[in-house]
């Protein structure tokens, strides 16, 4: 092990939880992909060699990233974010329908499409990290951060909202929590945070009217209404109502003292997204509440670690980016279980490194890559200083 370690530089506790999330990804999905294989025609064989290959090469992407010096990440923030804006506009523009929603690139002469939400998640937090240590002494000037802060939260945000409100809402936490930890004003916040109430609501109006403006209108309500409403059509609330079964069968009882296992579950094959957005269903009804336990944990085991790698660094700005994947991912995940246990409305999120998420799983590595970068940064420093003092 400590001959792997000489090349996985950084917080060794992040490369362990992150390899062992792999692992439960592998076999999990393997399991969770019944209803895939009956839907899509495809083989078992088929989407687990695509699933791992697409996992692995997450992992040496991963490797890569975290090798790449903290300058370099801020150096490129700008160029990343206008590049993902692009990619945001095009996908509205000739994107690939799913769900009714155009979420989807195609990546040119390889048969692989990705949501450039994931990559636009990404970009603004390193490009809002730089932006928020270089207009510190500016905070007070708001044509100064009206330009380069909030605007570009904005213009993020709107762009993704028509497909996916969810994670439009969820780049609003993850820069709700990066303007605070920044010392922003909470003036400016709280203009900014009622603004975009405002213009939400007033897009819902003109929706009403012109439905082409945000065509997922009626879904958003009408996922909200099966949510809080016992009289909702059983056909229509499929994906809640046999995501809460699947919990209940995993429950433990006198009767049933044991988890039913790996490759048992029932519902599995009836929930359509149990390898990705119902995740954490699927996985309690074969590994029961003590498996589920455990996810929870090595989630905020994993929390932890990025906490301490931001506390650890003296850079500002690989502090306020590591804080805001941070946020992303762990606010992410939580999503993915609110809406297993019917505590929030059906949305699609997947459960990072470990849904069965394609090349979503890339830009989740590349985020843990870019963590390990700022720690393996902080402890050669650390090394540093420690030879000087000697």
């Amino acid at each position: 092990m400590k001959e792997v370690f000489k090349y996985l530089k950084g917080d060794r506790n992040i490369w362990v939880l992150a390899i062992l999330l792999g692992v439960i990804s592998v076999v999990s999905v393997f399991s969770f992909i019944p209803i895939l294989v009956k839907v899509k025609g495809l083989s078992y064989s088929y989407l687990f060699f695509k699933h791992f290959f697409l996992l692995v090469l997450g992992f040496v992407i991963m490797f890569l990233v975290h090798l790449v010096p903290m300058k370099v990440f801020s150096r490129l923030s700008k160029i990343i974010f206008y590049v993902s804006i692009i990619l945001l506009l095009l996908t509205m523009l000739i994107g690939e329908s799913v769900n009714g929603a155009d979420r989807w690139l195609k990546i040119p002469f390889v048969p692989f499409s990705f949501q450039t939400s994931d990559f636009a998640k990404l970009a603004l937090i390193v490009y809002l990290s730089r932006q928020l240590v270089k207009r510190k002494d500016q905070f007070k000037e708001f044509s100064v951060i009206a330009r380069y802060i909030l605007l570009p939260i904005g213009i993020t945000m709107f762009l993704i909202l028509p497909s996916n409100l969810s994670t439009a809402a969820l780049v609003g936490v993850f820069c709700f929590v990066m303007l605070i930890l920044a010392k922003f004003p909470w003036k400016w916040i709280g203009l900014s945070v009622g603004s975009v109430v405002a213009l939400f609501l007033l897009l819902l109006m003109i929706a009403k009217v012109q439905p082409d403006v945000l065509p997922r209108v009626e879904t958003w309500r009408m996922r909200l209404v099966r949510m809080f409403s016992d009289e909702s059509d059983p056909k229509e609330n499929m994906q809640a109502t046999n995501a809460l079964i699947a919990i209940k069968n995993g429950a433990i009882t006198f009767d049933h003292p044991l988890p039913k296992g790996p490759g048992n579950g029932v519902l599995k094959h009836y929930i359509p997204e149990a390898y990705a957005d119902f995740y954490f269903a699927a996985m309690i009804e074969e590994g029961g509440l003590p498996m589920g336990i455990v996810i929870i944990m090595l989630y905020m085991w994993l929390l932890y670690r990025f906490i301490r790698v931001a506390l650890k660094t003296e850079n500002e700005f690989a502090f306020y980016m590591v804080m805001g994947i941070s946020i992303m991912l762990i606010s992410q995940a939580l999503v993915n279980m609110m809406v297993s246990t019917k505590l929030m409305p059906v949305t699609g999120q997947n459960m990072p490194l470990l849904s069965m998420g394609g090349t979503s799983a890339w830009f989740t590595c590349i985020a843990f890559g870019m963590v390990l970068a700022v720690s393996r940064e902080s402890n050669k420093e650390t090394i540093e200083t420690s030879n000087e003092l000697e």
